[in-house]
Parts: structure tokens; sequence; C-alpha cells
């Protein structure tokens, strides 16, 4: 994820170092960017690295990114806090 102004973030899902990647543009919030990307992993994935900016935050379960997201939100931003 990239926040490119306030209310606007991309998002890019990629498997490993593979140059193919699901790219969105525009997303309003993180938890925006969080459940696009579980929607376009969850039928394959069970787990996904998260990366903010370039800095890990670590791996989490595709199904907290797209059913709990709210929670994974706040637990990525106190990451980014600390």
């Amino acid at each position: 994820m990239r926040k490119i102004a306030d209310s606007y973030f991309n998002h890019s899902v990629s498997i490993g170092r593979s140059h193919e990647r699901h790219v969105l543009e525009g997303m309003r919030s993180i938890a925006e960017c969080l459940h696009d990307a579980a929607t376009a992993l969850s039928e394959h994935f069970a787990v996904a690295k998260i990366s903010y900016e370039g800095l890990a935050l670590g791996a989490y379960h595709v199904s907290a990114m797209q059913h709990r997201t709210v929670a994974l939100t706040e637990t990525l931003l106190a990451k980014l806090e600390a």
C-alpha cells in the first residue's frame, strides 16, 4: 500500500517476485485496500504479507483482511506509529 494523499491510497497484490500484479488506485482508506486485496487473494491463499510504503508489517490471514478489516487496520496503524 502507498498513501498518495489524504483519503487516496494505491495498492498492489503480487505473488513472490512476479511481475504480474493486481493493482488498484484511488482507494479511500487502508481498510478498503485490505478488503480489495483479500478479495483478490481469498480463493487461492490463506496468508498474505502486508507492507506499507515499503515497510514490512507482517503476515496476516486473508480471512482477517476480508472479515476483520477494521481491527486489522487498527493493528497495522499501531505498528506504523511505533
